[in-house]
């Protein structure tokens, strides 16, 4: 191909004008739309403009008529005329005509609100001409009004130039005021454009589309709908004046772009040729190079051009690399959560060392995953075996101690040993229940959390000289699993138990609080507090924080000079 045999500062002339070409005519077209659709947008928006602006003074003429009648309607028997109608009387029954218009006719229903209708057709001087009626006691009160000063409404012309207009047509499709196009009388003139039919579907707008003329025109269209009266206005003006400077753009842009078409070749050659020498500057180094001309070449750091930034890429490159070999090392040495940027959506190596992060991510996922079943696993044997031996305690050696008791009480023995031995049996009896209430309550599993920790402060409280405020907001029949209910009675241990041995309180406030999807824990006291941050000698926190770990809760400790604060919540499913 020619193209092919020409030098590399010929093709890129050939391509700069190619493209230059092509961008300016892609350029001036989209210009040329957007400006269409702008130009369309701004007439559409003045004409809905204007036809709102006559709605609003159509209204008020209407409604001008309106409340005269409303108000005559009110004192039907007021003798004085209004001056808003040309006729207006009580008759008792509805006419069949009324000074050559049809009443009957146009109404299906008179009730006691007022119904406007329209006769404009039936007025001899093509008048916009409207009928009011309403039914009062002894008949119904008619009136009977001109509009001339709707039709001056729409005459005005402001905002809509040389071939604009506004028109009314009524629900019969017919045309109910004069067109300036038209010597015809409006009555004859039937109007089913799209604008019409959509108005009177209740689908208001602004469109290009053909008036009754059959012309193109840009038209604003909205139903007028008041007491009965229908009517649908249109403000509309001609397709070929509403875009004459549209027509005067295109010629603009069309001499613009024979300029550039006569400008950007001499300086896509001029162009194309300077940018191109350094290039050739470098075919002569390389073949010297290949000759074994080793002449130095200047440093690149100082370069700006492309050659320049060719090396400074090879070194952006080079530091890419090493940021990769130390994310490698990172993931090596445990580090799952570093992060890395890939060079590109192309970034092989990248893309496989995040693959492998993410991978590892998951094993350690699951590792700790089987990590908190195993510790769910032994924390429920450990509950298992409590109330196993609290159960052989309670069932086993409760009943072989109360059958001691009664053997000594019915042995010949001296008083004095029989109170002894009676004693030391009843001591015995309460250290074995104390301790099978510790390894199981059985409070716990025949009514729940609270109860059983209710029970746990009733005894610290007879016991000790701290006081225990406590406050079970969770109904026993509450459906929590047991695990939580095991976990909550727990954790009430090892906090009151933490509170009476270590903060020198006077008072603990104790609650818990069961809602629809988690349980509350909160605990309180008024003692000398600690600071949770310092690692702790004892296990009950730590207990605390296993527990409420396994039950995937969350804890908050707040503890300063004047007291401790614990918040535990527990998700219920």
């Amino acid at each position: 191909m020619l193209f092919n045999r020409l030098n590399i500062g010929n093709k890129l002339a050939l391509i700069i004008i190619g493209l230059s070409l092509a961008v300016s005519a892609f350029l001036s077209y989209l210009f040329y739309v957007q400006f269409d659709a702008a130009l369309k947008e701004r007439v559409l928006l003045q004409l809905s403009s204007v036809k709102q602006l006559k709605i609003v003074k159509i209204r008020k003429e209407l409604n001008e008529r309106y409340d005269a009648f409303s108000m005559r309607s009110k004192s039907p028997n007021d003798t004085e005329p209004s001056a808003l109608f040309f006729h207006e009387g009580i008759y008792a029954s509805l006419p069949d005509s009324l000074l050559g218009y049809p009443i009957a006719s146009m109404l299906s229903e008179v009730g006691r609100s007022i119904t406007m209708f329209d006769l404009t057709h039936h007025n001899p001087s093509h008048e916009i001409t409207i009928g009011l009626v309403t039914q009062i006691n002894g008949g119904f009160l008619i009136a009977l009004a001109e509009e001339p000063e709707i039709q001056g409404i729409l005459l005005e012309r402001t905002g809509l130039g040389q071939t604009g207009e506004s028109y009314i047509v009524g629900s019969d499709y017919k045309l109910r005021t004069k067109s300036r196009f038209l010597k015809d009388s409006p009555k004859n003139v039937t109007v089913k454009s799209d604008g019409v039919i959509r108005a009177f579907e209740n689908q208001p707008g602004e469109d290009l589309i053909y008036d009754y003329r059959g012309t193109q025109v840009f038209s604003s269209y909205e139903k007028i709908e008041l007491s009965g009266l229908k009517w649908v206005i249109l403000t509309e003006i001609n397709h070929q004046e509403a875009l004459f400077p549209l027509e005067e753009l295109k010629n603009k842009l069309m001499i613009m772009l024979l300029v550039i078409i006569l400008i950007v070749p001499i300086g896509s050659y001029y162009l194309s040729n300077k940018m191109v020498r350094p290039i050739v500057e470098m075919e002569q180094k390389l073949i010297d190079m290949s000759k074994g001309i080793l002449d130095p070449i200047k440093s690149t750091q100082t370069r700006h051009d492309e050659i320049g930034h060719m090396f400074e890429a090879l070194n952006k490159l080079v530091n890419a690399l090493n940021e990769t070999i130390v994310f490698a090392g990172k993931i090596g040495a445990g580090n799952f959560h570093a992060s890395y940027q890939l060079l590109s959506e192309d970034d092989k190596l990248g893309q496989a060392l995040m693959q492998m992060k993410e991978k590892l991510q998951e094993y350690q996922k699951n590792e700790q995953h089987l990590l908190l079943e195993n510790q769910r696993s032994i924390l429920n044997g450990e509950e298992g075996e409590r109330s196993r031996l609290s159960k052989e305690m309670h069932d086993g050696l409760g009943p072989m101690l109360t059958t001691m008791k009664m053997s000594i009480q019915s042995a010949e023995l001296s008083p004095s040993t029989k109170k002894s031995l009676l004693n030391q049996t009843d001591e015995t009896i309460r250290e074995v229940r104390r301790m099978s209430n510790n390894l199981m309550p059985s409070v716990l599993a025949d009514f729940g959390a609270g109860e059983a920790i209710g029970n746990l402060v009733d005894q610290i409280n007879e016991s000790s000289n701290i006081r225990i405020r406590y406050k079970n907001d969770m109904p026993s029949e509450a459906k929590i699993d047991d695990s939580i209910q095991i976990t909550l009675y727990r954790i009430a241990q090892e906090s009151l138990n933490n509170a009476i041995k270590h903060s020198k309180a006077k008072e603990i406030k104790l609650s818990i609080t069961a809602f629809d999807n988690r349980v509350s824990f909160y605990v309180s006291d008024n003692g000398v507090g600690f600071d949770p941050e310092k690692n702790t000698k004892g296990n009950g926190l730590r207990n605390m924080k296993e527990r409420v770990k396994l039950a995937n809760g969350t804890l908050e400790i707040e503890s300063q000079s004047n007291g401790t604060t614990l918040e535990i919540e527990i998700p219920i499913e």
